[in-house]
């Protein structure tokens, strides 16, 4: 455990400190000076003017002090070893259809809550990521091991149809997105775990070319089918307000063997109940590597108001003494 004093909004008060300075220097040969000295009996040498200036000094100080907002804070280092794992999931409106309760989507949803738990009781170090993706993807929660964040975000996730994603399903792009997350990642073993029907219809980037470019980064795509083939689904089209009932959602699922037999990965079906089980299996097999020391912040103290509690105690002070205790009325 480590502790120490920090400085939240440092610059901050450097640059009030600065500025006040510089206002003071400008201002320092005023062609009438107020006649302070005279009016309370101070003359130059005399040690109450000393005592006055040093109480007005630690009060600026105290204040540029807490215009920094001091901080004690506790840490606690830990060195972790873990793997790298990015979850890619499509939301591209083929996923609302309903072979799967209440539909593709939500059941895939239901799969990644289920999987981060079992990750989170079975082991730690490991940092997980969510990208989405239709026609167009992004990245909803960047790589963390904070798990109760990553499936906050996963709860916000939305489907093409009820987002502002363009409906489609682009898997190359959605796992090149994946890709990039792990680009530079330190952890020996990365991982994209792919979650989809598997009917690319739109997109720059084919399937097979991301499944490419995950196999010379040395990144294992596990996939996962969420569909049948009598999977169907009803839509209302937002520009002409008919609704399309029944209609083909499709399941591609060779494309997602392919992804996974290309990558070294495993290609699993979210129908059978063993998946979560099978997919954790792997993963906890792969080797792991030292991640770079992570520094938790376990507590922090604000000191602002103390610093400002100092400032005004020690400008009471002063005015007390040279307004009331040493003022002299001719």
């Amino acid at each position: 455990m480590n502790e120490g004093l920090v400085f939240a909004h440092g610059w901050l008060a450097l640059f009030v400190a600065v500025l006040w300075g510089w206002v003071a220097w400008r201002r320092r040969g005023g062609a009438f000076p107020y006649p302070a000295l005279t009016l309370f009996g101070l003359s130059r040498s005399d040690w109450r003017r000393t005592v006055a200036k040093v109480l007005r000094g630690i009060a600026l100080i105290a204040l540029f002090l807490a215009l920094a907002r001091p901080q004690w804070a506790r840490w606690e280092e830990r060195r972790l070893q873990g793997v790298d794992i990015v979850i890619a999931l499509d939301v591209s409106g083929s996923m609302m259809a309903s072979d799967f309760y209440p539909n593709r989507m939500e059941a895939a949803k239901r799969v990644i809550r289920q999987f981060v738990e079992s990750l989170r009781q079975k082991r730690s170090g490991d940092r997980l990521g969510l990208v989405v993706f239709a026609a167009e993807s992004y990245t909803q929660c960047p790589l963390t091991d904070d798990y109760d964040f990553l499936l906050e975000t996963l709860s916000q996730v939305q489907n093409a149809r009820e987002g502002v994603l363009k409906d489609g399903t682009a898997i190359g792009d959605g796992l090149t997105v994946a890709l990039q997350r792990l680009r530079f990642s330190p952890a020996k073993s990365r991982v994209v775990i792919l979650l989809s029907d598997g009917v690319n219809n739109t997109g720059q980037i084919q399937p097979k070319d991301a499944a490419w470019m995950a196999q010379q980064m040395g990144v294992r795509v596990y996939t996962i089918g969420i569909g049948t083939p009598s999977g169907v689904v009803s839509w209302r089209d937002p520009l002409t307000g008919r609704t399309f009932y029944g209609q083909p959602a499709g399941f591609d699922e060779p494309l997602l063997r392919g992804i996974a037999q290309q990558t070294d990965g495993a290609y699993f079906s979210a129908r059978d109940p063993q998946t979560l089980q099978l997919v954790l299996r792997h993963i906890l097999q792969l080797e792991t590597a030292p991640l770079p020391t992570v520094r938790r912040r376990q507590s922090v103290t604000e000191l602002a108001l103390w610093f400002a509690g100092i400032a005004l105690a020690c400008l009471l002070m002063e005015s007390l003494l040279v307004h009331a205790l040493w003022r002299r009325v001719p």
